[in-house]
This record gives structure tokens, sequence and C-alpha cells, in this order.
């Protein structure tokens, strides 16, 4: 047998009960509105240690970058017609970063997030300037050896080549990214 709904209504006498056991309530009044709001999903934050490590095995899997080495590098699948483009230096260049000045753990840092940015912004082409290397302990080129080891080992990243003498030369290098869709 369903219930009664009316049984659960309350008298006169419960609410005047109520109102005498709570006391003198005062009314707020405020403009304010109290909206929730969605939280962002929280963006993964790379600890120094996790760079550190990544910048060690990049240079342990580095090869011996010379200063003035023209580097190259392509993921399978990318168009021959593209990899040309991109030697010549035919693709708008979206933005740019400059490493010039940081040591590598820094270096690693703000490729890292420089990259993430551009992916996120769906850039297809930039430019990182990492320099040749000429002020570096025995002459080897740390930040040129770190930024194409890094840009190699990034899925987000389909060809990589040294820039054309206009944008840096060997001192610097074009990224052509993926497509995002």
């Amino acid at each position: 047998m369903p219930e009664d709904k009316n049984k659960h209504l309350r008298s006169e006498e419960d609410s005047q009960l109520f109102r005498q056991s709570i006391g003198e309530v005062k009314k707020l009044h405020s403009d304010k509105q109290n909206l929730v709001h969605e939280k962002p999903k929280p963006k993964p934050v790379r600890k120094s240690f996790e760079i550190a490590r990544e910048t060690q095995t990049i240079f342990q899997l580095s090869e011996n970058i010379q200063s003035n080495d023209n580097l190259f590098f392509s993921r399978d699948g990318v168009q021959h017609k593209t990899i040309k483009r991109l030697k010549r230096g035919d693709f708008f260049i979206d933005d740019r970063l400059d490493l010039h000045g940081l040591i590598a753990p820094e270096a690693a840092h703000v490729l890292c997030d420089f990259l993430a940015s551009q992916v996120a912004q769906k850039h297809r082409c930039i430019l990182i300037v990492h320099g040749k290397g000429a002020g570096s302990v025995n002459q080897l080129p740390v930040l040129k050896n770190l930024a194409f080891n890094f840009l190699k080992n990034e899925s987000s990243v389909l060809a990589i080549s040294s820039a054309q003498q206009r944008d840096g030369g060997t001192g610097a290098l074009y990224a052509l990214l993926k497509r995002s869709g």
C-alpha cells in the first residue's frame, strides 16, 4: 500500500516549535553569487629531477655532434617533398625559441615547455636557436646536442633540419610538428 504523502507535512505547531528551538534568524543579503566553477584539468608538472634525468639520458644518447654539422632527422612516412621544403626553410615559422645563455637543465626545461605550448597552439613549424657552442667547454656544442636529441625523441616532432643561414644556419634547427586533428 502506498504511503500517504500528506503524512510528512508539518503542522503549524511543529513550525512554531522549530522556530523557538533555533532562535532568531538573521537574513543575509548579498549581491555576490556563489557560482560553482569547474576546475580546469591539472596539467602535469615536470619536476626538476625528471628534467635532469632526461637531460642525462639525452647526453648519453647524443651523437658526437660538432659545431658546424648540418643536422637532419625525419620519421618514417614524411614525404620527400615535405623534407625538401623543411631543409630549404620554406615553411612559415610559427614561433622561435632562443636557448643562448642557458645551461643544459634550464634549456631542457624551457624547450620542453616551449614544445608543449607549440603543440597546444597547433603550430606546424618552429625554430630553435641553440647556437654553435663556441663558448662551451671543449668547444662541444652542448645545447645543439641537447636540442637535436630532445626533439628527435619527441613523438610530436615529424622532422628536424639545420636552419638556413638567414635563420641561424648550423646554430639553429627547424622542427616540423605533427598536425593535430
